[in-house]
């Protein structure tokens, strides 16, 4: 793993906006907004969300993402090609019923079990940060609660896996994590 993330410029920035989110690049630039400040409410609340992005970070999730893209867009060359030879309809349709499947069937799914894996790994990773992984249970349940009302995509369109899913999810990853938890 060392190996890995050798290199990495560790780098974490807090951006004024009310917007309630965090993400991370490759290389380890993490951004936190402060809107999502008021989700995490204290020290553990922040150290699940920085655990989250430092997973993705090393589990390089955004090279998984790249190499998924090119996959999916040599499919849909292949794709094209199969019917270069169809009337311009035809062309159309198969392109977006590929788009459309390759989607709800390759990408997004994939993309939903990256946050998984994040959460997961984000536990250990505050727990060897001094954090009690068992507060991330709240903290994932308090951001359930801020989108309470809001208009969200299906599941089969969505990059994030559900609130429902997150939540039941982190208790069955928790043994792990604690493992790493010092009193």
């Amino acid at each position: 793993m060392a190996i890995r993330i050798k290199g990495y410029k560790w780098e974490f920035n807090l951006i004024e906006s009310p917007e309630i989110n965090a993400w991370c690049m490759p290389g380890g630039k993490v951004a936190v907004y402060t809107g999502i400040l008021k989700i995490t409410k204290d020290d553990a609340g922040l150290a699940t969300v920085m655990g989250h992005e430092i997973a993705h970070a090393i589990a390089q999730h955004s090279a998984e993402r790249a190499s998924q893209m090119t996959v999916a867009q040599v499919g849909g060359g292949l794709a094209g090609a199969a019917v270069g030879n169809k009337s311009e309809s035809t062309q159309a349709i198969v392109n977006q019923l590929y788009g459309i499947g390759a989607q709800g069937l390759y990408v997004l799914p994939n993309s939903r079990k990256q946050e998984l894996e994040a959460d997961k790994m984000g536990l250990s990773f505050m727990a060897m940060a001094g954090y009690n992984p068992q507060n991330a249970v709240g903290f994932w349940q308090r951001m359930a609660a801020a989108s309470e009302g809001a208009q969200k995509p299906p599941v089969f369109l969505s990059t994030h896996p559900t609130d429902e899913s997150r939540i039941a999810q982190n208790p069955r990853d928790l043994p792990e994590a604690m493992k790493y938890y010092k009193k």
